[in-house]
């Protein structure tokens, strides 16, 4: 006893020292414990931020597209086309007087579309060179008037007329006549290939020798033939005056009737250049519509200076019916007649009509013809009038025969003539340790049609889904993305 409670504080100690180690290890096993913990999470961080910068570059790198399946229907393009308003048949109206006299517009009271009715005023002008003009007829006038009345008094005791005279002015005047028939003659003859000889007597002889001589040819030579009988008849009546003592007049009496005649016949001439010119100031002054009709054209303006070598303006054929004419260059589409179309106005709004005529004009270009709808075909239609000036909007939708595949245009790439292909959606759905993913398959097909929005194929892909609207350039066999809004 003695022994044990001399050794107990001892055994006291031993357990206090074990009590106390064990609490040692505890203390540091937990501390092992927090580390541990701390390190798996953030080993747990690390590999989750490693996940999601490897998803983010993914992401970055691959190409998006966006998926479409291609519907199966019939091919429609809605086309539009600017068309004018035309007129069959239609007049330009030349104002042959002005090439005379070269006139100023004053003011044009018409445009392009105005109806216009018969004697409606279409540009007023002004003849700058009237005044010194008719100043010039009216001083030769007056002076040839003074000299002929002083031939008269200083040939007084003279007969005025006589028949060698009267035959002398048949012949003179008969020469003038064979002389433009000859002319006309050999012109017709030349433009016929054919070379005339020197002596008109001849000319009937020379063309019965020829066959297919046009009958322009034979009515110009025999009129010419009977114009140089008729010099000779002229020369031979005055030639038996001479001969005939009672009918010829001396030399005085001849020279002073002829004096006399040939100045009359200047002071009728000047007489009748005085009523043209004051006619040719009345029409070109105000220039008037010949008859009813519609402008198409105006080509003076206020200040212009018109010499007639041009139409003033062009008038609407009379009875003539208004189209619309549309250029077809460039357009691949087959447009037929009987084609549904829609106008469209400011005034009147859609309207329905139909193509009456497709063709090619002389520079091989296409065109179309449309008919105008009654509200703008009616006389004095403002309708008809603005789309004459500005041209109005046609529609027209295609539509193709068949049912096909219909694709978005911009999913149909294209690398040449005949060379068309898509990018078709080719999946691997991956494995337990794998994720599924998406690849593009280049793919020609055969366009159809192709239009701005749709495209159509011949190729049957229904039932496969197409890359569309990448966000870069694509290649075969590139793995891709979807789009997510």
């Amino acid at each position: 006893t003695k022994n044990s409670f001399a050794s107990a504080p001892t055994h006291l100690c031993g357990i206090a020292l074990d009590n106390f180690l064990f609490a040692g290890g505890e203390i540091r096993f937990m501390k092992l414990k927090r580390f541990a913990l701390k390190g798996l999470i953030v080993l747990a961080v690390v590999v989750a931020l490693c996940m999601f910068f490897a998803r983010t570059v993914q992401t970055i790198t691959t190409p998006k597209v966006q998926l479409v399946t291609g519907t199966t229907g019939k091919f429609e393009q809605a086309m539009k086309f600017t068309a004018q308003v035309e007129f069959p048949e239609k007049e330009d109206v030349t104002l042959k007087d002005a090439v005379k006299s070269s006139i100023t517009v004053d003011k044009v009271y018409v445009q392009v579309g105005h109806w216009v009715e018969k004697g409606e005023t279409i540009f007023t002008a002004s003849l700058p060179s009237y005044d010194d003009d008719m100043k010039k007829l009216k001083d030769s006038y007056q002076e040839k008037s003074e000299a002929l009345l002083e031939l008269d008094i200083a040939n007084r005791k003279y007969s005025k007329e006589s028949k060698q005279n009267e035959l002398y002015d048949a012949l003179v005047e008969a020469q003038d006549e064979q002389g433009e028939l000859l002319y006309q003659a050999r012109f017709a003859a030349m433009q016929a290939g054919i070379t005339l000889n020197g002596d008109a007597s001849e000319w009937k002889k020379q063309l019965a020798a020829l066959s297919d001589v046009p009958d322009a040819v034979s009515e110009a030579v025999d009129k010419a033939v009977a114009a140089q009988d008729k010099v000779e008849a002229a020369r031979s009546a005055l030639y038996a005056v001479y001969e005939d003592r009672k009918q010829r007049v001396s030399s005085d009496v001849f020279k002073y009737i002829n004096d006399r005649n040939k100045a009359i016949k200047e002071l009728n001439e000047l007489q009748a250049e005085m009523v043209e010119l004051d006619a040719r100031n009345a029409a070109l002054s105000k220039v008037t519509a010949p008859r009813d009709g519609y402008i198409v054209s105006i080509n003076v303006a206020p200040g212009d200076t018109y010499d007639g070598s041009k139409a003033a303006y062009t008038l609407s054929g009379e009875g003539s019916t208004p189209v619309l004419k549309a250029s077809l260059a460039g357009v691949q589409r087959t447009i037929t007649e009987g084609m549904k179309a829609t106008i469209e106005s400011d005034n009147y709004g859609k309207e329905k009509t139909t193509v009456d005529k497709v063709g090619t004009d002389s520079t091989g270009t296409k065109y179309m013809l449309i008919a105008l709808p009654e509200s703008m075909s009616e006389t004095g239609s403002p309708a008809l009038r603005k789309a004459m000036s500005d041209g109005v909007e046609v529609s027209i939708t295609y539509k193709a025969k068949k049912a096909t595949t219909l694709l978005p245009a911009s999913a149909v790439r294209n690398e040449g003539e005949n060379s068309d292909y898509v990018y078709l959606i080719q999946r691997n759905y991956g494995g337990l340790l794998t994720s599924s993913s998406m690849k593009v398959v280049k793919t020609s097909v055969r366009v159809l049609e192709r239009g701005e929005k749709l495209v159509s194929i011949e190729d049957d892909l229904s039932y496969q889904q197409v890359a569309d609207k990448e966000d870069r350039e694509l290649t075969d066999n590139q793995t891709v993305m979807e789009y997510v809004n």
